[in-house]
């Protein structure tokens, strides 16, 4: 299949727009100007003509684009290229020039961004792994050991001091129970016993 593929430099000329498809899809459409600065005999850097494209972009990278790009920022865009016939208002068959995007992120050229790293699922609201309650029993999960060592592996004589709240209730977290240490238990014992310096 033959296909035109493009890299476009531009300005965003209006906020990214994010629409749902009738399946539950996400995509967002926007569009950039494009103006390419040309050099003239005498030397001098003049303004070409400016062209205007639409952008649309799916899924997870519609998502990010949605909440990264704003009117006025300047963008790389990398896609495919195709023209779209359409009829105005008045009757007439006009042509507009669009980028299926598989790729966008802002011009570190003209300034700086920050980047948050984002599962596709989480990006599209879909990813349960990102539930504050199931973030922190996982967080819990992976620090579970014996009651008298620290998050530093660091083995003290006491175990840890029971909540003041209610110290005869019972220990919300494995970790907590001093009596599920087993002696001679490999899982539970064999960790080194570290001196604080002073």
């Amino acid at each position: 299949m033959n296909e035109i593929r493009v890299t476009v430099h531009g300005n965003v000329v209006a906020e990214p727009v994010e629409r749902t498809t009738r399946t539950g899809g996400v995509f967002t459409t926007f569009r950039i100007a494009s103006t390419p600065r040309r050099r003239t005999i005498d030397g001098r850097f003049v303004d070409g003509d400016t062209s205007y494209f639409g952008v649309i972009a799916f899924n997870a990278l519609g998502a990010n684009v949605t909440v990264s790009l704003q009117k006025g920022q300047p963008v790389i865009v990398e896609g495919r290229l195709s023209t779209r016939e359409w009829q105005a208002a008045d009757g007439t068959t006009r042509q507009s020039i669009e980028v299926d995007a598989d790729h966008v992120g802002h011009d570190l050229g003209w300034g700086r961004a920050q980047f948050s790293r984002l599962s596709r699922a989480a990006a599209l609201g879909h990813d349960r792994m990102v539930e504050p309650e199931v973030a922190e029993a996982m967080t819990n999960l992976a620090e579970c050991r014996p009651a008298n060592v620290d998050a530093d592996g660091v083995v003290h004589d006491e175990p840890r001091p029971a909540p003041d709240d209610d110290s005869t209730s019972e220990p919300d977290h494995p970790a907590d129970r001093v009596a599920d240490r087993v002696p001679d238990d490999a899982e539970t014992d064999d960790y080194e016993v570290l001196q604080r310096s002073a």
